[in-house]
């Protein structure tokens, strides 16, 4: 079986550079980058300092779909999958566009509206492809380190949606947490072992 291993934090928390320790110089490592939607100057500055930190012979498969399949086809060695969080959120907006189409301020209406039952149904969606994640990994016998933000120690958001999106992306990490053979949080760039 492959090993799972789930590293959270904060941001700038050093998780990122503490999966990156992981793998040894000379593994041929694929890193999927699942930072598809923003396109921002602030984040296209973040993507080249992870891009300039990696060894140069380490693959990078930018998705944040269909990485179940990507990873039974590519059958590599190990993976390093930054960010959970992202991939959730992009996947979340796939799912909101395929119901409502490519109309933000359209999804932003509907979003506000769904109700305890449609929040649920989404949800389960979003496990689901997380559950098809961690099974494909596990099939190929492949070693998977993710990391993900840890959301549950700030202030409480604002508004109900964004509330409702925070439950989410803990209970993500909950699945995550229970799937993974070892787990580390990262404070201040020293991990913290917790299983």
């Amino acid at each position: 079986m492959g090993q799972i291993t789930l590293i959270t934090g904060g941001a700038r928390s050093g998780k990122s550079r503490f999966a990156e320790s992981f793998f040894d110089e000379q593994e041929p490592i694929c890193y999927i980058a699942t930072n598809g939607l923003v396109q921002d100057d602030e984040t296209q500055a973040r993507v080249l300092l992870h891009q300039k930190r990696r060894p140069v012979h380490w693959t990078t498969h930018e998705a944040y779909l269909e990485i179940p399949s990507f990873i039974q086809q590519k059958g590599a060695a190990a993976y390093l999958l930054d960010c959970a969080t992202m991939l959730t959120t992009n996947y979340f907006y796939h799912l909101m566009k395929k119901r409502f189409g490519e109309n933000y301020q359209l999804i932003d209406q509907q979003i506000a509206q769904f109700s305890e039952g449609e929040k649920q149904a989404i949800e389960a969606e979003i496990l689901a492809e997380w559950s098809a994640i961690i099974t494909a990994a596990k099939e190929k016998q492949s070693e998977l380190v993710i990391v993900t933000n840890e959301v549950g120690l700030g202030i409480i958001p604002e508004d109900a949606f964004t509330r409702w999106f925070r439950d989410v992306f803990g209970r993500v990490n909950q699945y995550l947490g229970k799937e993974a053979d070892a787990a580390f949080l990262v404070v201040a760039s020293i991990p913290l072992k917790l299983k």
